[in-house]
């Protein structure tokens, strides 16, 4: 269907921008240089030389890309053909575009890029879960009023488990649990950007940023993410996240009454490939795939389930039911982003379609004894990690939200490690976009 539309508009491409050209927004500009129909005429990154080469080293010559901060500048070049780098990511939405996607990672910045967009009529995609997890409610919310998509993307891991829950819930199953496999050591909940600072390197990734993967706090922040789209809360705060290979998803990811571990269906948890020994176990784990386990109240699907899911059927015997686990053993994370612009813009449909309030809240945990004074850091760094937890526990005990635990936010009491911080604990920058978009948000869903 996006292949025959994208081919019709081949002739008058549909033109988007990118802001944060990171390693993240850089592919996406790489993978749309490679496509029909979409073409990435505005770039904004910090770094403008950055954004500048995400035009030169996909085929533009340096002297067509208008260097600019200027609006009015900006609209002109942008209207006789030629694309724009700006170091303002604030410019990129006020553009003529079809589209603009997100990807900074910072939530202050994606809150307002997203708001703004959706207020001038772009259809808007976030990689910034960061930002969504604290006010994509109110995001989608003024998307449906202003006749625009506000989604996640495709192919980083919530997107890819939106889709395959789709999937399953149109064919009439009932959702038992939905997730994404996972990488966490005993102790990665207190790694600080040292610790894994040359694997950092090697990957050619910020310490800290790589860091946000590995002490847990990226993954729980997607689950968040995910509970918010699906209705579907943590199983506990900080998820059960047990080892499991894949072929056992449909058997750990099961009622307690079905010899799992869950206490209620319809949860979101995680796959872990560190084994209760502490040893990463690399032979059929889920990292970095996602999946679904599902079941079914009808004898005729159990049957037909359960004979699809024996060896013979390229299924195994360990899945006889009453669950079963489906599972993509990966993501393609900036790959796949341009078909969340293309089902946006081609069919106005989200990748994920966030309705209603929060079902849950990443909380900040303190990573070590904070005292009076400290300034939090945000994910990946020295003070705090994040733990998804439902969101009516979170507003009844106070719980301070993730995306407030960044610069600008010090500690006015002593916090114990592995403590999560409440609102009491700390004092907020209450003048930031993010904090007074997020009140108006809990005015409109509580």
């Amino acid at each position: 269907m996006y292949l025959a539309e994208l081919a019709r508009m081949a002739s008058d491409p549909a033109p988007i921008g990118v802001v944060g050209v990171g390693r993240m927004g850089r592919g996406i500009v790489d993978q749309v240089a490679t496509m029909r129909g979409l073409r990435v005429m505005a770039l904004a990154d910090i770094d403008a030389a950055r954004a500048l080469a995400g035009f030169t080293e996909n085929g533009w010559d340096a002297e067509a890309v208008c260097v600019s901060d200027d609006l009015g500048t900006a609209q002109h070049a942008l209207r006789h053909g030629r694309p724009v780098a700006t170091a303002d990511p604030l410019l990129v939405p006020e553009l003529e575009l079809r589209a603009v996607v997100e990807s900074t990672g910072v939530p202050e910045v994606g809150a307002q890029v997203a708001d703004l967009a959706i207020a001038r009529g772009r259809h808007t995609i976030l990689l910034n879960v960061e930002a969504d997890i604290v006010v994509g409610p109110i995001l989608a919310h003024r998307a449906r009023e202003n006749g625009v998509v506000y989604t996640l993307a495709a192919g980083d891991q919530p997107g890819a488990i939106f889709e395959l829950v789709e999937w399953a819930r149109c064919l009439g199953f009932e959702i038992v649990c939905a997730g994404r496999g996972t990488v966490l050591f005993p102790d990665d909940h207190h790694a600080t950007p040292e610790t894994y600072a040359e694997i950092a390197q090697r990957n050619r990734m910020n310490p800290k940023m790589y860091n946000e993967f590995r002490d847990g706090t990226k993954s729980q922040l997607e689950m968040v993410a995910v509970s918010n789209v699906l209705k579907l809360p943590p199983a506990r705060r900080g998820m059960l996240e047990p080892f499991c290979k894949w072929q056992d998803l449909g058997r750990v990811f099961a009622l307690k009454s079905d010899g799992g571990l869950l206490d209620e269906a319809g949860v979101v948890d995680m796959a872990n490939a560190v084994d209760e020994a502490g040893q990463y176990v690399h032979e059929d784990k889920v990292f970095p795939g996602i999946f679904a386990v599902v079941t079914s109240p009808h004898a005729g699907v159990r049957s037909s389930m359960g004979s699809l899911f024996e060896p013979g059927f390229g299924g195994t015997a360990q899945q006889w039911g009453p669950n079963w686990g489906l599972f993509r053993p990966y993501h393609l994370a900036c790959v796949e982003v341009p078909m969340s612009v293309a089902r946006a813009i081609i069919q106005g449909r989200p990748t994920g379609d966030l309705r209603g309030g929060m079902v849950a809240e990443l909380v900040a945990v303190a990573k070590k004894d904070l005292a009076p004074g400290e300034e939090l850091d945000g994910g990946g760094g020295y003070t705090v990690y994040g733990l998804a937890e439902r969101y009516e526990v979170a507003k009844r005990e106070r719980l301070l939200p993730f995306g407030f635990a960044y610069e600008g936010t010090r500690v006015k009491r002593a916090v114990g490690r592995d403590q999560a911080l409440t609102l009491d604990d700390v004092e907020l920058d209450t003048s930031s976009y993010l904090w007074r978009l997020r009140q108006e948000q809990v005015k409109i869903f509580g």
